[in-house]
């Protein structure tokens, strides 16, 4: 049964980081008991969630964002791809739950203490960056010249705006990336190029995600050459006294309005789809808005078990390892939290699905999981190294970036879209709302931020090192069984920039004509071989 693997997948994701966190509170850390009774329902919750968010997204994000990028493409006017792209953008971003829990922390700890402008203007970023997506689809421009150019122009600005937002701009485009988007944009950018050239389909499914975090750093940095660069606040207490099941109730109020008001444009979007392109049948319609209501049942009560548990226990610990002497504990727990936190993320079970089937299974879940918790392992520890050293977040992130760009050039195109875009999954609720109250607990106060940067540079740069070594492992197999296939009566066909990972494999009869050239070292051999 479909609900019974999901609600297992999502105990495996949840389970993990719980334990250890039980572990650290029993064995170091004293706190009160309704906390510990708190984090044991926000475990529950949050294993719910993610079963019916899982659910949910399956039949109506995935749906939604397939559909609407494919009736765009069909529509075939540009300028109205467009204006589509910009408005879908920014109601998407708008409806993110995690940029909410970023904007609260980024309002109590900098001069940008409006809410609703910081949400609006990163999401005008995304929306505006999504029109380069369309465009790179469009015109079939090479991502990692998009990708260049973009953090070219960030990291200039970089040094030009006022210091204390360089951080807060990397992490609010790291954070525009979480349940809500990554499935519509990934399947967005797929239904797109699968009617634009069914040949790019598979690299231009990916990527979508990468070039719309790079909206919200510039929109953010442009907004705050016109704030005053002063904090406004301290940082925000845990509250541990209220009564447990009243605070429960209250935030699940709050957390079912807040969703409902961020879905329900979302929910407009597929009305219109519905009414003038669509024109889905009724049994899917309501399969969708079904799917809708999971997807909202299940981003609701994952928040609420974020809010009422993570978050305070994530601040807990920070303040723990702040007051004591050697720190150098602190460093090693980082790093484990981070490779067991990134698993509880709902937008990562969207991820390495859709990866998978995209490469027909070659790239497994499981390596995909592995490669990115290794990769936000790594940078947790050095975000706890930075909050007790107090170093420039771009000492990390201009080489970071710079590497990752430079393998994007040797990578294939979809292992480079697949590296960025998982860079973006791992910046998910667990890491704004239990992270990085962790990190902030380490640090001066408003120091935390760049922490989600972090989390979504290191694993790019995982990803492309594992493409690296599958485009070498796979190029030494190919020169090795090139030559039993052929002496098999088969033929090889090897596009080498689309399919390393699965060159096509046929016999004679299955082709019209091949022909094979090979170089020796007396000379040039030539062989043709043509069906009957």
């Amino acid at each position: 049964m479909k609900f019974l693997e999901k609600l297992k997948e999502s105990l495996l994701s949840v389970l993990p980081i719980t334990i250890i966190i039980f572990l650290l509170i029993f064995l170091f850390i004293d706190v009160e008991v309704d906390l510990i009774i708190k984090l044991v329902l926000s475990a529950i919750l949050l294993i719910i969630g993610i079963t019916v968010f899982s659910l949910g997204a399956d039949t109506s994000m995935i749906e939604l964002g397939s559909g609407v990028g494919g009736s765009l493409s069909k529509n075939g006017k540009l300028i109205f791809m467009l204006v589509c792209g910009l408005v879908i953008g920014f109601i998407i971003t708008f409806a993110e739950p995690d940029l909410m829990v970023l904007a609260r922390q980024v309002a109590d700890f900098s001069s940008l203490n409006s809410i609703w402008l910081f949400i609006s203007v990163v999401s005008v970023g995304v929306g505006i960056l999504l029109l380069l997506g369309i465009l790179r689809i469009y015109f079939k421009i090479k991502l990692s010249i998009l990708l260049f150019a973009s953090y070219a122009i960030v990291f200039i600005l970089s040094f030009f705006v006022p210091q204390e937002f360089v951080p807060i701009a990397f992490d609010s485009g790291s954070v525009t990336t979480g349940p809500i988007s990554v499935p519509f944009l990934i399947s967005f950018g797929l239904g797109l190029s699968s009617v634009r050239d069914s040949k790019d389909e598979e690299d231009n499914s990916f990527g979508m995600i990468a070039l719309c975090s790079v909206g919200p750093i510039i929109s953010v940095m442009f907004l705050s050459l016109f704030l005053d660069p002063s904090s406004s606040g301290g940082a925000s207490e845990v509250i541990t006294n209220v009564e447990i099941f009243e605070d429960l109730f209250s935030t699940l109020l709050e957390s079912l309005k807040d969703v409902a008001i961020i879905l329900l444009p979302i929910i407009a979007i597929f009305v219109l789809f519905q009414i003038f392109s669509f024109k889905y049948p009724k049994t899917k319609v309501v399969r969708m808005l079904f799917g809708f209501l999971l997807t909202y049942l299940g981003i609701s009560l994952f928040l609420t078990g974020v809010e009422i548990g993570y978050l305070r226990i994530g601040t807990a610990i920070g303040e723990y390892f702040l007051g004591l002497s050697n720190k150098n504990w602190a460093i090693l727990v980082g790093f484990v939290l981070g490779a067991f936190a990134i698993i509880a993320e709902p937008a990562l079970h969207v991820l390495k699905k859709q990866v998978e089937d995209v490469t027909t299974g070659t790239i497994r879940q499981s390596v995909i999981v592995v490669t990115i918790s290794i990769g936000v392992a790594l940078s947790v520890m050095v975000a706890v190294i930075r909050a007790i050293y107090s170093f420039n977040v771009l000492y990390m992130l201009i080489p970071l970036y710079s590497l990752s760009i430079i393998l994007a050039f040797i990578n294939p195109k979809l292992i480079t879209a697949i590296a960025f875009d998982s860079g973006g999954v791992a910046t998910g609720s667990m890491a704004v709302s239990f992270i990085l109250p962790m990190v902030s607990g380490l640090a001066k106060p408003g120091n935390g931020f760049g922490t989600i940067a972090l989390i979504a540079c290191f694993p790019v740069v995982t990803m492309q090192i594992l493409g690296l070594i599958y485009k070498i492992k796979v190029s030494k197999n190919n020169k090795l069984n090139l030559n039993e296939k052929l002496k098999n009566n088969y033929i090889v066909e090897f596009d080498y920039e689309r399919h390393y990972l699965e060159p096509l494999v046929v016999t004679r009869d299955e082709v019209i004509e091949f022909e094979y050239t090979k170089k020796k070292k007396g000379g040039k051999v030539r062989e043709t071989k043509k069906r009957n």
